[in-house]
């Protein structure tokens, strides 16, 4: 019964064409992958900075409305939401 076996420098010349198949495959998905990354995190810090600013621009509200006329704007939506339920 005879089987096929390649001799051994073919199997280093498969190993290098192997090595250099996934270098190749690495190569491609890391340019693929650079594309849709930069997009996700565009978009990502776009809508974290729009939040961060609402956020801060309430606190800022709150404390100037607070300091200046005494007029607390937690307790207001709060009074307000009890005036409309009835």
């Amino acid at each position: 019964m005879n089987t096929y076996r390649p001799s051994q420098t073919s199997n280093y010349w498969m190993l290098a064409l192997k090595f250099i198949i996934l270098i190749l495959g690495l190569y491609l998905s890391a340019l693929v992958l650079i594309k849709v990354f930069s997009l996700v995190f565009a978009v990502t810090f776009f809508l974290v900075r729009i939040l961060v600013f609402v956020a801060v621009s309430f606190v800022v509200l709150h404390f100037f409305l607070k300091l200046l006329f005494r007029i607390n704007l937690l307790d207001s939506g709060k009074q307000f939401i009890r005036r409309r339920t009835y």
